[in-house]
């Protein structure tokens, strides 16, 4: 991924650091539109989460010139730009900063919910069916009826699934994978984390205050998507980020969608 700009503390701006106007390109070349093809190459955001990023770098790249950017302001062209929730009630914003708050989701429910133990007999469907291939029962299996497997390099789950005629088979398997699974890391996050990618500013907090929770802490791998390790792929090496200013020690301005400020 190219570089990002570095933008001005709203308030302080650090020191030797270029500031960009309307229109402008940054100190280092780029302008908004090289910052949304990085965003919309970026595997790892969700359509929501691009939708956010955009608005972010809108808000501070092209809205509000050196003159016109203050904390307040920012963040209300971002708030008004993602607008409000169906019911009218929230902002879509604070719903995409909880969105994006790091974090490993498992994949139960995504899972192929048949049975895997062993196939004694043929099945008649013959040699192609799944079942023969795979030389597994096949069988729909209960929700409740699995084995939780903890990946020993990322912690990431795989659920290994068994039908009510196969009860005897899970638990030993169950049993067989209690020590390795005492012994395999914190899962690896693999949603969110995007914000901390692309902008330099209090993650910490602002997620806290999303999350509706003060002692919420980030992943052991850090709070950044680009800090995670990922099986069979290259760390993205490290990126200037776009700067934003916090509000008496708060980034987002806590105001509902009648505040037009």
């Amino acid at each position: 991924m190219g570089a990002a700009l570095h933008l001005a503390h709203a308030s302080q701006p650090a020191p030797g650091e270029r500031h960009r106007t309307k229109g402008e390109g940054s100190g280092g070349g780029e302008t908004f539109a090289d910052f949304a093809r990085q965003v919309y190459a970026d595997e790892r955001a969700t359509p929501v989460a691009r939708e956010m990023l955009l608005a972010f770098g809108f808000a501070t790249m092209v809205a509000h010139s050196e003159e016109e950017r203050d904390v307040r302001a920012v963040w209300s062209t971002v708030r008004k730009a993602m607008g409000t929730t169906r019911t009218g009630w929230r902002w879509r914003l604070d719903e995409a900063i909880v969105a994006d708050a790091p974090r490993y989701a498992h994949s139960k429910y995504e899972s192929h919910r048949v049975c895997v133990a062993p196939r004694l007999r043929p099945h008649p469907d013959g040699p192609d069916d799944f079942r023969n291939k795979l030389g597994i029962c096949g069988t729909l299996a209960d929700w409740e009826h699995y084995a939780l497997e903890k990946q020993a390099g990322t912690g990431w789950y795989k659920f290994r699934w068994f039908c009510k005629r196969h009860l005897d088979h899970l638990a030993r398997v169950r049993e067989q994978l209690r020590e390795p699974n005492a012994s395999a890391p914190e899962p690896v996050p693999n949603r969110g984390g995007l914000l901390p990618v692309y902008f330099e500013s209090d993650w910490l907090d602002t997620y806290r205050r999303r999350l509706d929770s003060p002692t919420w802490e980030p992943p052991v791998y850090g709070i950044s998507a680009d800090d995670w390790p990922t099986p069979g792929v290259e760390r993205v090496p490290p990126r200037a980020k776009l700067r934003l200013a916090a509000l008496d020690g708060n980034l987002l301005v806590e105001a509902g969608p009648g505040d037009r400020r």
